[in-house]
């Protein structure tokens, strides 16, 4: 392609927007000369008889100085003349840049040859420099990437480089492979202004949704940073790839696979107009894989995962599968890794790697204790091993035996969390237990006064449960004298309060859903109870309905302590004669648990509603119910504390054993020391619980409890004049609170071991316990 332009305007222009196009530069040439064919190859040879070139000089040069122009002149003073050297100086310093139109040397006859002159057109000096169409770019930022500068002349060979580094400055900030060339056009005035006009990328046209986006369409676009009629770049396409991000966060959704870029096959170049295609794919599963398990088996773990190949990927969904693996209490750790699918075709389908490390899971303990005087137990020893993930099936198993000179105990227990691998088997589970206990109480007896007349004083005595069976001999029953002798009533006596109870119970599970279960279990029981007196003469402190004489508050039942014994109630059964009874029970219950760690909490509830039922229809000597209704819900709370509410509610139907009262301890009452006994119960708790540590190993619990306990049904104590000192017949309640420690003992397996500091209303009480308090 030739140029052949007069104007030194029109050549400029002309020359700029085709340096601007990055097309190769044309050669110029002067009309009706010789010297516009282009040069031979090879090196130029003098025509026979040629003049001498007597002096070689330029005009026309304004700012340019000659000598640079000569300094690419090939002809020189004294050499022959060469048409082509000549040509090829004229092509030189066209090639300076500085020149927008050239004529033909001028060549005059000289004495002794030639003389030449070159005749050049200078570019216009640069007065300013203006920039439009740069929206994002700013033109300080253009100036600063151009060698142009106002006060030189225009040199069109450093101008190329300027349009190149303006170009790739585009590209590099993401709007590459949209136009030929960011310069679309330019402008030089007389009087030295140049002006640039520049087309940062393509306009958007529209904004093409297509994948599988789930989301719907008008919601994603409302998300993006980039709109219709903007310019297109890398920059807005990060930008709306993080809004993306967020977005499908937002809905609980992953981002699979997000492409994003100009259809070509729109693209207007003259409109500066194109489409833009956004290609988004949610996160699927393409597969699970399980590592780092070397004694549990895969489908033990599997059959915990909600999330399968085909499924969306939500992070509700895997967080949930992670707590678990994680309640399972067979893992130390648990990770989970997004990786690569199976199918490079699909790259929105990822492989999740739940990668596990395990921990020990069986448990030995041997122990021995000692608690003397005449209400001890004796020496007693412990024998119990414990496995809940036997050979990695995760089937559990424990045994417990104790025994001293005063009990025997012995427990076999199995649980069964999934009876097969069938998607109906495993939504059962099973457990049972094998148990014999037999223990004697020893309870300090009182001398009673003979001042008073037997029989004066009645005492109800509780009801025994249907069936064979009489009170035993040393039973409290009828009429008794009941004056205490002052200074003389402890004799350093005992009583004998010994209980036994054999049985079996089992359960049977059934999910309803991941987070909601129903059981129903059956308990088989002997059990039995007898109370004998070293003497006659003697009662058991606590047991007297009037008094008549003063007593000491510490002896006795009261608001304070929690003694019970002998309290005649008849909700209450008499089990003492010694024989034995037939407990028969059945127990339906509905659990929903969605905590997120039933070990350490931080979000979630559980709430379990039980009912057990016994009577004579299913072969039990005891006719009564049992309705509990437990439930505790947690809040994240400040940076990673827990704020925690415990409610237990207990109520009871019918003549229960002693054995099915409900008991209220220092784990549950944390400012008392004593043990409240009753046949109704409201236990009200709050905790606040901060983690010191970062692996939150360590932390503390500031609490409030509030409890109470009725005996439906008893009789109250009264003194001599007939006041009443205690009515467990009525709601007694208390309330403490205080401070705890809690921490880990990870090298014994242990896991969030209680130390609890807190103030009743009788004074200061420390309590210890392994496991959170609900």
């Amino acid at each position: 392609m030739m140029f052949r332009v007069r104007r030194a305007s029109r050549c400029i222009a002309a020359l700029i927007a085709f340096l601007a196009l990055i097309v190769p530069f044309a050669t110029p040439a002067g009309a009706g000369s010789r010297l516009a064919q282009a040069p031979p190859s090879g090196p130029a040879t003098p025509a026979p008889n040629a003049p001498t070139v007597v002096s070689v000089d330029v005009s026309g040069n304004a700012h340019v100085p000659t000598a640079t122009i000569l300094s690419v002149v090939r002809t020189k003073p004294g050499q022959p003349f060469d048409e082509a050297t000549v040509r090829a100086d004229l092509q030189s310093i066209f090639e300076l840049g500085y020149f927008g139109d050239q004529v033909p040397p001028l060549i005059r006859q000289r004495p002794g040859g030639i003389a030449i002159t070159f005749r050049v057109v200078e570019n216009p000096v640069i007065t300013r420099i203006a920039f439009t169409g740069n929206e994002h770019v700013p033109t300080d930022t253009l100036l600063a990437l151009m060698d142009t500068a106002v006060g030189q002349v225009l040199n069109t060979n450093t101008f190329h480089q300027d349009v190149l580094k303006i170009n790739s400055y585009y590209d590099k900030i993401g709007y590459g492979g949209q136009v030929p060339t960011h310069v679309i056009g330019l402008n030089i005035s007389k009087d030295g202004v140049l002006a640039l006009n520049v087309r940062e990328g393509l306009t958007v046209r529209s904004i093409v949704i297509t994948g599988n986006p789930i989301l719907p369409q008008p919601l994603i676009k409302k998300s993006l940073t980039l709109k219709e009629g903007q310019p297109y770049s890398e920059d807005a396409r990060d930008k709306d790839y993080e809004a993306l991000k967020k977005l499908y966060d937002k809905y609980d959704l992953s981002l699979g696979d997000f492409e994003a870029g100009i259809d070509p096959t729109t693209i207007d170049q003259q409109k500066g107009t194109a489409d833009v295609k956004y290609s988004i794919y949610v996160a699927t599963v393409g597969a699970v894989q399980i590592t780092g398990n070397t004694v549990t088996k895969d489908v033990v773990i599997r059959r915990q995962l909600r999330l399968r190949p085909g499924m969306i990927i939500t992070q509700g969904l895997v967080r949930r599968d992670y707590e678990r693996l994680n309640n399972l209490g067979f893992f130390e750790k648990v990770d989970i890794q997004q990786k690569p699918g199976p199918d490079p075709k699909k790259p929105y389908a990822l492989t999740l790697d739940w990668n596990v490390k395990e921990q020990r899971t069986g448990t030995a303990q041997i122990g021995a204790g000692y608690s003397g005087g005449p209400t001890g137990q004796g020496l007693t020893g412990t024998l119990s091993y414990s496995q809940n993930n036997i050979n990695g099936t995760g089937n559990g198993a424990s045994i417990r035996l104790e025994r001293g000179s005063r009990v025997s105990d012995g427990e076999l227990s199995f649980s069964v969390p999934y009876l097969g691998n069938t998607r109906l088997s495993q939504l059962y589970s099973v457990n049972a237990t094998v148990f014999t206990s037999a223990q004697t109480n020893y309870y300090q007896v009182y001398q009673a006064s003979q001042t008073q007349a037997v029989g004066s004083n009645p005492v109800v005595s509780t009801p025994s449960p249907s069936g064979p069976g009489t009170p035993s001999s040393g039973q409290v029953t009828g009429t008794i004298p009941v004056v205490l002798t002052p200074n003389q009533n402890l004799l350093g006596g005992a009583a004998n309060y010994g209980n036994r109870s054999t049985g079996i119970s089992a359960n049977l599970g059934r999910r309803l859903t991941d987070t909601l279960t129903t059981t129903a279990g059956v308990s088989v029981q002997r059990l039995s109870t007898v109370v004998t007196f070293n003497n006659p003469a003697y009662f058991l402190a606590g047991t007297q309905q009037v008094f008549n004489q003063p007593l000491n508050n510490n002896l006795f039942g009261n608001e304070q302590n929690g003694t019970t014994l002998g309290v005649n109630a008849t909700s209450i059964a008499d089990t003492s004669n010694g024989a034995g009874y037939n407990l028969r029970s059945f127990t339906l219950g509905l659990q929903h648990d969605s905590r997120d760690d039933i070990i350490n909490p931080r979000r979630g509830d559980s709430t379990a509603l039980t009912e057990e039922l016994s009577g004579r229809a299913v072969g039990s000597q005891f006719h009564y119910t049992i309705t509990t209704l437990d439930a505790a819900k947690f809040y994240p709370v400040l940076k990673n504390a827990t704020l925690g509410f415990h409610a237990l509610l207990g109520n009871t139907t019918g003549a229960i054993p002693p054995s099915r009262l409900f008991v209220l301890t220092d784990q549950q009452l944390r400012g008392y020391s004593q043990v409240f006994y009753g046949t109704q119960e409201v236990l009200l708790q709050s905790e606040l619980r901060v983690p010191v540590s970062p692996d939150r190993k360590f932390g503390l619990a500031f609490f409030f409890d509030y409890g109470g306990q009725r005996i439906r049904g008893a009789q109250p104590i009264t003194d001599q004049f007939g006041n009443v000192v205690v009515d467990y017949n009525k709601f007694l309640y208390r309330t403490d609170g205080g401070v705890g420690l809690r921490f880990d003992i990870p090298q014994l397996g242990f896991k969030s071991i209680r130390l609890d500091f807190a103030r009743g209303k009788g004074g200061s009480h420390t309590s210890f316990g392994i496991g959170q308090s609900f």
